[in-house]
């Protein structure tokens, strides 16, 4: 089967990792570089709408081109792509501490004492929720993300695989509504809303373009002759909302962010579908740095918060020098991890077709 590649994903890919590289700086104290430095959060939830598409688009082609999902296939896939490097980061996690000894590097123990198994087994971000704080040791501390990414695979792959196609709306309503409660309930306990209940809502407004693509395509017709000045102009805006919200005191804002940047991440999608849409060139270079966002994503922790050892260790304070050498060194050492180790485990997904 020949899927479909969609452009301009690896760009937005690059600026929502840009957004928790940011958000992982040490703050400036300078009112106008702060702003910026405060939607991590946001980048990651965008990552989460993206691969509800993406992860969407991939089961309901294969049922519409095979008439069912092999669910042996899709897991084997994810497995190659994620497990590779999720597990040569936990060893590191936990091997670190000897590393910065035998450098004479200080460390700080802030944190729980992370457990194996539950590292491991991809239960990070339900020990972070029952201790309410985060793991000792990075990148343990943005893994949490990774679990409910691998939780929502199994749980969109087995839903999409019984559920008929027609019923996918259903889905992704009551998903949306399910998550809402579920924070509610979090909150109302006190719990951290980092699981895969309290976070459905994204993936199922990726769903919706990835549905509306694949079985609603007169849809897509109509979002063509939307005016492209238009469609430029809801990024412009749903960029400035990314780094609004998050500067934003209101009290009912944390309920409803929820919905409004799930609709806004899920109509950016749909204006980079089909012709007359959103386009941003696969050779340029902030999207060609996209493919390797997951090396980015698990190495930046571990780049910033050493080099900030280093900083301390030789008097030397400059987060401009900071920023910028924590990024060329992570971009760095994410291009060669991708080429020489994960591109490596890539190359078996060709027998999982």
């Amino acid at each position: 089967m020949s899927r479909k590649h969609f452009h301009t994903f690896d760009a937005l890919r690059f600026f929502s990792f840009l957004l928790v590289f940011f958000l992982h700086l040490p703050k400036t104290g300078v009112v106008y570089i702060d702003f910026f430095l405060k939607s991590g959060g946001i980048g990651v939830t965008f990552f989460f709408v993206l691969s509800g598409f993406l992860i969407t688009y991939i089961l309901l082609y294969e049922k519409e081109h095979k008439k069912t999902i092999s669910l042996k296939n899709f897991f084997s896939r994810r497995i190659l792509r994620i497990w590779p490097l999720f597990y040569l980061m936990i060893g590191f996690a936990y091997l670190s501490p000897y590393i910065l000894n035998a450098l004479n590097l200080p460390f700080e123990n802030e944190g729980y004492k992370p457990h194996l198994l539950t590292s491991i087994f991809f239960g990070e971000n339900y020990k972070m929720m029952m201790t309410n704080t985060f793991p000792d040791g990075a990148p343990l501390r943005v893994m949490w993300s990774l679990c409910i990414e691998e939780h929502f695979y199994i749980l969109w792959g087995v839903l999409l695989y019984f559920i008929s196609i027609k019923k996918i709306p259903l889905l992704i309503i009551f998903s949306i509504i399910i998550a809402n409660i579920a924070r509610l309930i979090y909150s109302y306990f006190g719990l951290g809303h980092i699981d895969i209940l309290s976070h459905l809502d994204y993936f199922a407004f990726g769903a919706i373009p990835a549905y509306i693509l694949m079985h609603k395509k007169s849809y897509i017709a109509y979002v063509e002759k939307i005016p492209i000045y238009f469609k430029y102009t809801f990024l412009v805006l749903t960029v400035a909302t990314i780094f609004i919200l998050p500067n934003t005191n209101l009290v009912s804002i944390d309920f409803l962010s929820p919905f409004i940047l799930g609709l806004l991440f899920s109509i950016t999608i749909l204006f980079t579908l089909g012709n007359n849409s959103i386009h941003i060139n696969d050779n340029i270079w902030f999207s060609k740095l996209g493919i390797y966002t997951y090396g980015l994503y698990l190495y930046h922790t571990i780049i910033i918060l050493l080099l900030i050892q280093i900083f301390k260790y030789i008097s030397f304070s400059n987060w401009y020098v900071l920023g910028i050498s924590s990024l060329f060194i992570t971009i760095a050492i994410s291009v060669t991890s991708y080429h020489l180790f994960e591109k490596q485990f890539l190359k078996l997904k060709r027998y999982f077709y």
